[in-house]
């Protein structure tokens, strides 16, 4: 009897692992050449159509490896199969046409019927190993299997185990298996995820699915997505009545915002353009998108304040400073927010600050530099803050703080304009980052960067704001875990983008990506095994590739899935 964690399609699945070999491959492109090698074990097995239909879609198999001890059952991958017949491979296109037809039509004649056909089946390691026990369980080897070894294929209750995290969320079917896969979406969100695809395969749906789950799953968390295309206040329209919508553009009605928005067709015809009206026009009804303010600078405050002292100090050793940053230091242990902007604090706050700064004024000689600065302090702390003077305008750091402090489940930043977008998520980034540092914030922020090729290429500009928003994000990938920032990245293209940041991603979506360059990329910068990327060129939209060090029950083993389609989840919500 086969156990249930094999298939045996009626005992026509017996492999012989014919060939182990170590493949190099490389490409070329303007940063040089990339190498990647991975390890091809080559099984060989009778001709069967059935087989051979099964083993078009992905595919594990337990091969047995002898050792001093006992059998082990090292678990590969299935990347590829390849129907071989035997007068195949004395056929020439140097022999005559007439010959080479009449050699044709014999081999499509016998494929059934001939001894002279077998399937190479490639598989590519795991670095996992079967263990049976009571039941079944997986552990990590660097065994390699021997020549001749049997192979057996893996079912989908097998699979399951090998991959499924128990009390995990299900964020699709694996391709071949009929099952959903179970992931676990706190790790997801906790350790950074990245999303890569050519334009069309569904990037923005699948990342709009997945943050449903985060939302639903992670009660403490909260979402902001910088949009460029224009693409997630449709994909959420149902979450709107809980959402902040913030744009560089200026939307005084809902025809304008939705104006502004790509449809999908097929949500179009499905629900119909006045439907999407109605959703926004209710969302106009509670509430109105801020408008984002790129003329003011950063805010000033007493930490600035602090900062000029301390510069001032080390500069010169003034006296005069190292008292004035004691009576600073007093005020901030009385309780005033050395982080809130000086326009912003209350009307005693001020009085106090300001009496503080005209004591250090006087002690300054009459031509001493900081006087002009401390004349442009007294006219900024008595200015009305940009944002009071109009509610609907928010500042990148404005954002930050709302984030940070109000906290609402889901903000949307629209952003249309590629240089914008760069300086305001490289000003949100350091502001929120630098409001972590100092506040005990315990809940979870988790920042999507639409389109990240335009805020991580590997050229840099400070014009373009492309530097600013390449160390923005670095330093979040690097550091956000410690104050609970965490960062989706999604992208259509990786030959040109910052690898440092690509490297701090353990969880990732692969799609069909017809430049073979970019393909090199990910295997170079995940270890991932090229044939098994190769086979995304295969994949239809909604259709994924992915792998994951923190969020499946097995480290980094590819998995292909059907993702859950956003589209039908919002027409089942509206």
């Amino acid at each position: 009897m086969i156990p249930s964690w094999l298939i045996d399609l009626e005992d026509k699945f017996n492999a012989k692992v014919r060939e182990s070999k170590m493949v190099t491959r490389s490409s070329r492109s303007r940063e040089g050449e990339i190498s990647v090698s991975n390890m091809q074990v080559i099984l060989e097995i009778k001709f069967d159509l059935e087989v051979l239909d099964r083993l078009h879609n992905p595919a594990f198999v337990i091969i047995e490896r002898k050792t001093s001890n006992n059998i082990k059952y090292l678990v590969y991958e299935v990347t590829a199969p390849k129907p071989i017949h035997y007068q195949m491979l004395g056929m020439d296109v140097s022999m005559p046409t007439v010959l080479r037809k009449e050699y044709l039509d014999i081999i499509n004649d016998s494929w059934e019927e001939s001894n002279e056909t077998w399937i190479d089946i490639v598989t590519v390691p795991t670095n996992y190993e079967l263990i049976i026990d009571d039941n079944i369980r997986f552990e990590r080897t660097n065994l390699i299997p021997l020549i001749g070894a049997s192979a057996y294929l893996l079912s989908s209750k097998a699979v399951e185990k090998f991959l499924c995290i128990d009390d995990g969320i299900a964020i699709g079917d694996l391709i071949g298996f009929n099952i959903p896969l179970k992931v676990d979406i706190s790790n997801m969100i906790r350790y950074h995820t990245g999303i890569f695809g050519f334009t069309g395969v569904g990037k923005s749906n699948l990342t709009s699915s997945l943050l449903r789950n985060a939302i639903k799953t992670v009660p403490d968390l909260h979402t902001i997505i910088f949009d460029i295309s224009g693409e997630y206040i449709i994909h959420l329209l149902d979450m709107l009545d809980k959402a902040v919508i913030c744009s560089t553009e200026r939307f005084e009605d809902p025809d304008t915002l939705l104006t502004s928005q790509t449809i999908p067709e097929t949500l179009e015809d499905k629900l119909g353009y006045d439907t999407f009206k109605r959703k926004i026009q209710a969302f106009f009804d509670h509430s109105t998108p801020y408008e984002i303010n790129l003329t003011s600078s950063f805010d000033i405050n007493i930490q600035s304040i602090l900062d000029m002292l301390k510069h001032e100090l080390a500069e010169k050793g003034s006296i005069q400073a190292k008292l004035a940053l004691q009576e600073f230091n007093q005020l901030i242990s009385n309780g005033i927010d050395a982080r809130k902007d000086l326009r912003e604090l209350s009307d005693d706050e001020k009085q106090d600050v300001i009496s503080l700064l005209e004591r250090f004024y006087e002690s300054l000689h009459i031509k001493s530099g900081l006087r002009n600065q401390l004349d442009v302090l007294f006219e900024y702390i008595n200015s009305k803050p940009r944002e009071q003077a109009n509610d609907n305008l928010i500042t990148p750091e404005g954002i930050a703080r709302m984030i940070n402090f109000n906290a609402p489940r889901l903000t949307i930043a629209y952003i249309p304009e590629p240089d914008q977008a760069r300086e305001v998520v490289s000003r949100f980034i350091n502001s929120l980052l630098r409001l972590r540092k100092r506040s005990n914030a315990r809940d979870k922020v988790l920042v999507i960067l639409d389109e990240a090729q335009e805020f991580i290429p590997d050229r840099r500009s400070i014009k373009d704001y492309s530097e600013q928003s390449n160390l923005a994000v670095e330093g979040l990938l690097r550091q956000g875990r410690k104050y609970r920032v965490h960062c989706w990245l999604s992208t259509q293209r990786l030959a040109h983008l910052n690898v440092n940041a690509l490297q701090q991603l353990h969880s990732y979506f692969i799609s069909t990506m017809p430049r073979s360059y970019d393909r090199f990329v990910i295997a170079d910068a995940f270890s991932l095994s090229y044939d098994i990327l190769d086979k995304t060129t295969e994949l239809s939209t909604g259709e994924w590739l992915f792998v994951s060090y923190k969020a499946t029950k097995q480290k980094n083993v590819p998995a292909f899935i059907k993702a859950y389609n956003n589209e039908e989840i919002l027409l089942n919500s509206i």
